[in-house]
């Protein structure tokens, strides 16, 4: 990318001031999201699409930064890293050995942002003459899952299912996770889980989050160790968005997490169907209401009729209770398929969605907490099964 700097380990209004000092687009990488072991920095990424020039900070712990370092040095030797750092000698020595070129005392440092413009003046010139050739994408080193949880009707509790769905796959496999928010119009995700994004769908989807690094500038890091592509601000945001570009997105997702986690609007629209055709499993939520189930059947039928329906799928019958006069067996007689795991009616999910706090992060038992832990296990079972035949490299947990 060319006339870009990499920041790793600061915040976006640090990196725009940073821009503006230098006379480049400088983008930010939170340190939250690359500060756990297992994370891969170029992970599924075409070589030739980094930036010239990266930067990691003190805000990185040391370790990471030259480990990060030496992972690009292997691949891209002519791209220009600098540490941020006070370190001594033997430290500084460790970090030229992974390929860094470069170290500054402070981001504001006079010497070292005139020495960002000035590399990346000549590299402008460098690029213009072709001198930076067009590289393989780094190898993905398992078998990515996308599970999209969809229903024909609002109302029945997805997005809840896919945010604790993304915290239990987490606590299998940390920081290899991630939540999109696919309700274009209302996407609520970062309410549930008290999200203040500063980038969000409508980011991704422009020109420049078809790279994969600036998508993963786009993602907000929760705290228990998975990742949030958050819903725009606006309903009208993603009015052009089109099939082809979520299934685009998704593909990318994929390349760089083992499960990407879908959440998607109420019915089946174009955004959601493009989620189903490069989708692995399939979460069909349905509550007791006959209504409702007969709407999942008519859905399940058209998916059918579509191939849009994956082979490997779900059916969770959220809000149970007894008193709605339907038993399990009835639901599965109205919507023609086998009932995986029942949801009962349970006040605290609600109520800790209301303060934005993933029920299965305050409570370890329970009918709800179970079955969700327990549908994760499924497809953790799943991936690991996949990746145990020949060709796929098995999964471990981190």
């Amino acid at each position: 990318m060319i006339g870009i700097v990499l920041v790793v380990g600061t915040d976006d209004e640090t990196a725009e001031n940073i821009g503006a000092a230098i006379g480049y687009r400088a983008v930010a990488l939170s340190a939250a999201s690359v500060s756990a072991p297992s994370v891969s920095l170029l992970r599924g990424m075409d070589a030739a699409q980094l930036p010239g020039v990266m930067v990691f900070t003190d805000e990185v712990p040391f370790e990471r930064s030259i480990s990060m370092a030496a992972e690009v040095h292997a691949v891209r030797p002519d791209i220009v890293m600098v540490l941020v750092s006070n370190g001594e000698a033997p430290v500084l020595i460790e970090a030229m050995r992974a390929g860094i070129r470069d170290v500054a005392s402070s981001l504001e440092d006079a010497t070292f942002l005139s020495n960002l413009r000035a590399t990346l003046d000549s590299q402008g010139g460098a690029n213009a003459a072709g001198l930076s050739p067009s590289r393989p994408s780094q190898p993905v080193d398992f078998t990515s899952r996308t599970i999209t949880v969809l229903s024909p009707k609002g109302g029945v509790g997805k997005t809840n299912i896919s945010v604790n769905l993304a915290v239990a796959l987490a606590e299998q496999s940390p920081m290899d996770v991630v939540l999109v928010d696919l309700d274009l119009m209302f996407g609520d995700v970062s309410t549930v889980l008290d999200l203040h994004p500063t980038h969000t769908l409508e980011d991704a989807f422009k020109a420049g989050g078809r790279d994969s690094l600036l998508l993963k500038t786009f993602l907000t890091v929760h705290d228990r160790g998975f990742y949030v592509l958050c819903g725009a601000e606006s309903p009208a945001a993603n009015d052009n968005v089109s099939g082809a570009d979520v299934a685009e997105l998704i593909r990318q997702l994929q390349s760089q997490f083992r499960y990407v986690v879908v959440d998607t609007s109420a019915g089946l629209d174009d955004a959601t169907l493009a989620a189903l055709e490069v989708s692995h499993d399939a979460v069909v939520v349905t509550t007791m209401d006959m209504a409702c189930l007969r709407s999942v059947r008519k859905a399940v039928e058209l998916l059918g009729e579509l191939t849009l329906l994956p082979a490997s799928k779900y059916v969770a019958v959220n809000f149970a209770d007894k008193q709605s006069g339907l038993r399990i067996k009835d639901v599965e007689a109205v919507i023609g398929l086998p009932v995986d795991i029942v949801l009962p009616r349970t006040p605290e999910v609600q109520a800790a969605a209301n303060r934005g706090v993933p029920v299965l992060t305050v409570m370890k038992s329970g009918p709800f907490v179970k079955s969700i832990r327990s549908l994760a296990k499924r497809i953790f079972d799943r991936a690991r099964e996949m990746e145990s035949k020949p060709g796929h490299k098995r999964l471990e947990v981190a």
